[in-house]
């Protein structure tokens, strides 16, 4: 057999294992963020450099006043990686996330991810709001 093709070969085949570990691990990460809505509005942000490798994930669980109750975070540099709480986003109002205050175990990627999730869950909040 030519060595051109069994390179090509293992090179596709490759390709879709990849396709495979990120399929898996998405659906683990919405499966996770699904269980959050029992804590009570779901945002989703995503922060970080897709190319540098410190792209962070977080989903934030906010109440009915503001208070994030629960939150995850997805990053790391491989499809292993799965979600992990991230306890110093707990108990905190959705406004001290839109600022830009350093908060206490929370990495600068996770920071921008919880930032945009704020930011998303306002938007809704308002859009909503208008809607009605």
């Amino acid at each position: 057999m030519n060595p051109g093709i069994i390179i090509i070969a293992a090179v596709v085949a490759g390709w879709l294992v990849q396709i495979f570990l990120t399929y898996r691990q998405s659906m683990a990460f919405n499966d996770d963020v699904r269980a959050l809505r029992t804590s009570g509005t779901v945002s989703v942000g995503v922060g970080g450099n897709r190319y540098k490798g410190r792209r962070s994930f977080v989903a934030i669980a906010v109440d009915a006043d503001g208070v994030v109750r629960d939150a995850i975070t997805l990053g790391g540099l491989t499809t292993f990686a799965r979600a992990r709480p991230v306890p110093g986003l707990l108990d905190l109002k959705v406004s001290t996330l839109r600022g830009d205050r350093a908060l206490a175990d929370v990495s600068p990627s996770q920071r921008l991810a919880a930032r945009q999730a704020a930011d998303l869950y306002d938007a809704a909040r308002t859009t909503v709001r208008a809607d009605v």
